[in-house]
């Protein structure tokens, strides 16, 4: 096995193996290549086997590789918001002049990730969409399972709302956006402010979000050996950090593709091809057809878990942005 192999299977975080290379073309070359640069600036690791605090502030230091060269809004601040328990750190991009704005909730497994680590994104989507985007680092499992996280989502969201008009920004057009767990905890925050009779997003973009913990799809059968990241074993195990006692009992609002979806209003899907769960996108967006709800749907080829937040090196990152962004841009 050559180098650039050895350390496409290092930033992989799996064992360098043949396995690896049955498919090694259905992978994008951007994401290859990006994949592999990663790698020789990092060690790898397994973060199911380490402390959660070593195996966090590892994984974390692997995502700030794709968040230098990021480009310019406007203005950037950093500011403290009231949680439930605690006090939330949250960043605000805003690009110019706009009437719209969006909550971003980071990826990460519920487990990892934080407003350093999306920055990037956040700033590519912020001038997609011509919008304020307001990121926050809520509580993490498996020291916060659900529905900690949740109910600091929600707090941020209703923050936004609180402050809307400060922000120069009218109520119709607030929306919601995060990428993995983040879209989990979006599509969540819709659902239980729509219960609650309380505003709830207008719009909402969800990159490859983790909707059920169900591990039996057809895109788990393809995807989840390893050769394309993220295996089946791994995402139980953040499903496992997030949501305490059996899995098939998980609540709703914890996996929100088994909850009622009536009501909610449009959103943007999309997914990643080579993805453990790219079908739990596939069967949301089957879910929002069935009851109604307007729901646009994008799968990318190639590309897999994770891939929006290389922008800086892989064009597909840049145009799964840009598709949300004109979509939150038509919508809000």
């Amino acid at each position: 096995m050559g180098a650039a192999a050895e350390l496409l299977c290092a930033a992989l975080r799996v064992p360098i193996a043949l396995r690896l290379m049955s498919a090694p073309d259905a992978i994008d070359p951007e994401i290859r290549a990006a994949r592999a640069a990663q790698a020789a600036a990092a060690t790898p690791f397994d973060i199911t086997t380490l402390p959660i605090a070593e195996g966090r502030e590892l994984s974390n230091a692997a995502a700030l590789f794709f968040n230098d060269g990021t480009p310019e809004v406007a203005t950037v601040e950093t500011i403290a918001i009231d949680g439930p328990a605690s006090t939330l750190r949250a960043r605000i991009f805003k690009p110019g002049a706009t009437e719209r704005a969006l909550l971003y909730l980071h990826g990460g497994g519920w487990v990892t990730c934080n407003v350093d680590t999306h920055d990037s994104v956040m700033r590519r989507l912020s001038l997609a969409a011509n919008a304020i985007v307001v990121g926050v680092d809520f509580r993490l499992a498996p020291e916060h399972p659900f529905p900690a996280p949740l109910d600091d989502a929600i707090a941020a969201w209703r923050w936004l709302v609180a402050n809307a008009a400060a922000l120069g920004v009218p109520d119709t057009k607030l929306g919601v956006a995060g990428d993995s767990g983040g879209a989990s905890l979006a599509l969540a925050l819709a659902i239980a402010e729509r219960d609650a009779g309380r505003p709830y997003p207008h719009a909402s973009a969800l990159f490859y979000g983790a909707f059920a913990p169900q591990f039996d799809t057809p895109s788990h059968a393809r995807n989840g050996g390893g050769a394309y990241g993220l295996t089946t074993e791994r995402m139980r195990w953040y499903w496992r950090q997030y949501v305490p006692g059996a899995l098939d009992s998980a609540p709703p609002l914890a996996a929100p593709l088994r909850a009622n979806l009536a009501g909610l209003r449009a959103h943007h899907l999309s997914l990643a091809d080579l993805d453990v769960i790219a079908d739990d996108t596939r069967l949301l967006h089957e879910k929002f057809a069935a009851v109604g709800i307007p729901s646009e749907l994008e799968e990318w080829k190639g590309a897999v878990h994770g891939f929006i937040q290389m922008g800086r090196d892989v064009a597909l990152a840049r145009q799964a942005i840009a598709k949300a962004g004109d979509f939150l841009k038509r919508r809000l």
